[in-house]
């Protein structure tokens, strides 16, 4: 028997920290139980911790939990975090909900941490306040920690983020970290001209690299590709000058994603270089953003060679060549890659793998190889189908005119059709002129998005085609009457390392003027050309 509370804590601590199963550790609990030691707070609660830290047995640990008659903060606080640990984000909401009812216990700064960002997943922005409202009544209101939490969950969604930026103006002391979940907030709500702004009040002496990648990914990801090139190149300015901050892994995946859906090689060919210098080139993640920049951009051999250069290769890095080869049309280089990585037997092929691989068999119209792989990536790998792959069997039967078997597969579909199916079955229908198909397929898209002018003006068109003028005409008043909108053309051209990109009739480029004197001198050029060449034409007459 143990000699004293000292020892025996000791002792007891040792023991739990060999549990390498939940076998062991049931052997341990019923030996505390036995020993009269079951109902200690501490032991429990280091129990509790064992299970769901070391064995990852959260079910356990909550029998645990549950059996306890007055568990304390800090076993509801293992219990919670556990539970947003593996995203079981209503588990810990409900548990925080059970432990303001029964007033077992007062959360502290942690718990309401880890609520603040479970709740918004559950329950998405209402209810936020009230969190925020049990933050000030029980003291943390200054913890920082909670106030990084609470800008988190306000700035989720677009409804609530004007309440966030209410509470950080309202922040006397901001952190680094209340600036960077700021940005962040603005970044994934889309409005990326406020998270500019923002970023450019920030002060310089405490901006740091996560605070840099929030606002290049926040860039990256909503599109704005030159703008995300260009605050790269600012913190690469301020860390040569010595007062910067050195980019990590996640600047270059963040900018090396801008560069492959710009197609700006020449810039991505530098950061290739950037990354050798700061000794990312053994990097998983970085060598797949590599690898999907190059094969974006169409520089097949170089995306091949970084690839070749991986000592390891992951899902991604298959997935990340197989997707640019099919978004390239090189059906053959996609089959092959994909032959390869059955040969090497490494990695398994997942879901994105088989969305590339049918994408590849759309564009090329490998049929029967399509089909091939479809009931392969069903029986063989056992991957349930989900709209993606849907689309693009349906994309590839309708390129080559298969409709009566594309309308088989949608009709026995268990997801409901979406936009891109509709939108397959549509282009197919142009390509081989399948008026009767088409008119359905436009019909469905514009019950999916009624505002969508550009839809309508296809109908109308198609109504034409088929000699219906009246139900044209009809389409075309209510375009005019009502509030639609249609998408614009866009361009863009890379100049200097630099891309420029132009809406139609868009005139909100810094150099506008400039532009539309150029286009003036070379219709005028154009016309003068043209009239000298009658002039000559009529004097040799």
């Amino acid at each position: 028997m143990l000699s004293s509370s000292a020892s025996r804590h000791n002792r007891v601590l040792a023991i739990i920290d060999k549990c390498v199963n939940l076998q062991y550790l049931k052997q341990v609990h019923a030996n505390l139980v036995t020993l009269g030691f079951g109902s200690t707070p501490f032991f429990v609660f280091k129990l509790i911790r064992c299970c769901t830290i070391r064995l990852g047995d959260i079910g356990y640990a909550r029998h645990l939990f549950d059996k306890f008659t007055e568990p304390n903060v800090y076993m509801y606080n293992a219990v919670i975090s556990s539970y947003a640990k593996v995203s079981e984000h209503e588990s810990a909401v409900l548990l925080y909900r059970d432990m303001i009812r029964e007033d077992r216990s007062k959360p502290n700064q942690f718990i309401f941490s880890i609520v603040l960002k479970s709740w918004p997943e559950v329950l998405r922005s209402y209810g936020t306040d009230l969190i925020h409202a049990q933050v000030v009544k029980m003291g943390y209101g200054d913890d920082q920690a909670v106030q990084t939490a609470i800008l988190d969950a306000y700035s989720r969604y677009a409804a609530d983020i004007c309440i966030a930026r209410k509470v950080f103006d309202e922040m006397s002391d901001r952190s680094v970290l209340l600036w960077t979940s700021m940005i962040s907030g603005y970044a994934r709500t889309g409005q990326l001209e406020n998270a500019a702004l923002l970023f450019d009040e920030m002060p310089k002496e405490i901006r740091d690299t996560p605070s840099w990648n929030s606002i290049i990914s926040g860039c990256a990801q909503n599109g704005f590709f030159s703008e995300a090139v260009e605050f790269f190149r600012r913190m690469v300015a301020d860390e040569r000058t010595g007062r910067g901050n050195k980019p990590n892994q996640g600047t270059f995946v963040s900018i090396l994603s801008a560069l492959g859906n710009s197609g700006m090689l020449a810039v991505g060919r530098s950061i290739h270089g950037c990354i050798y210098r700061n000794a990312f080139y053994f990097d998983l993640f970085v060598l797949n953003g590599l690898i999907d920049m190059y094969g974006k951009c169409g520089s097949f051999k170089c995306s091949r060679t970084v690839f070749n250069t991986c000592l390891e290769k992951n899902q991604t890095s298959w997935n990340s060549l197989i997707n640019c080869y099919a978004l390239h049309g090189r059906t053959h280089e996609a089959i092959s890659c994909f032959q390869d990585m059955q040969k090497e037997g490494e990695v398994k092929p997942d879901a994105v793998t088989f969305i590339g691989l049918l994408s590849a068999c759309a564009h090329g119209e490998y049929v029967t190889e399509g089909y091939g792989y479809f009931n392969m990536m069903i029986k063989e790998y056992r991957v349930e189908p989900e709209i993606e792959h849907y689309g693009c069997l349906i994309d590839m039967l309708c390129r080559s005119g298969q409709f009566h078997e594309a309308m088989e597969i949608l009709n026995g579909m268990r997801i409901s059709p979406d936009e891109a199916i509709w939108g397959s079955l549509l282009h197919g229908c142009k390509m081989h002129r399948g008026t009767g198909l088409a008119k359905l397929a436009i019909e469905k898209l514009i019950e999916i998005d009624p505002k969508n002018g550009g839809y309508k003006a296809i109908l109308a068109n198609l109504y034409g085609e088929m000699g219906s003028w009246d139900s044209a005409q009809k389409i075309r008043a209510a375009m005019s009457e009502g509030n639609d909108y249609k998408a614009l053309g866009c361009s863009w051209i890379e100049v200097e390392n630099q891309v420029h990109k132009f809406h139609s009739v868009d005139k909100s480029h810094r150099r506008v003027e400039d532009i539309y004197a150029i286009l003036r001198c070379l219709v005028d050029t154009s016309k003068l050309q043209y009239t000298s060449f009658h002039a000559v034409e009529l004097l040799a007459f």
